[in-house]
């Protein structure tokens, strides 16, 4: 009798989901580089300070948003 084979789970559910984000998120930002690099030229890393400025900033509207108006969507209020 041949004795059947398992693996035993060394990963769990969030875990997993985290890592799957991971290689999307990963995979979506190394485009991205090479994209913007072939429009801005030299100017990339200037390109993508300006972006997180600008992210920057929205984050903090959203944050304030959601500190004046503390309900559920409160940014969409």
């Amino acid at each position: 009798m041949a004795k059947s084979l398992t693996l035993k789970r060394s990963l769990s559910f969030p875990l997993v989901c985290l890592y799957g984000l991971g290689n999307i998120l990963g995979a979506g930002v190394y485009v991205l580089i090479g994209k913007v690099a072939g429009e801005a030229g030299y100017f990339t890393p200037f390109s993508f300070l300006m972006a997180s400025v600008i992210a920057g900033i929205t984050a903090f509207s959203f944050a304030e948003l959601t500190s004046r108006y503390p309900v559920s969507a409160g940014e969409a209020v």
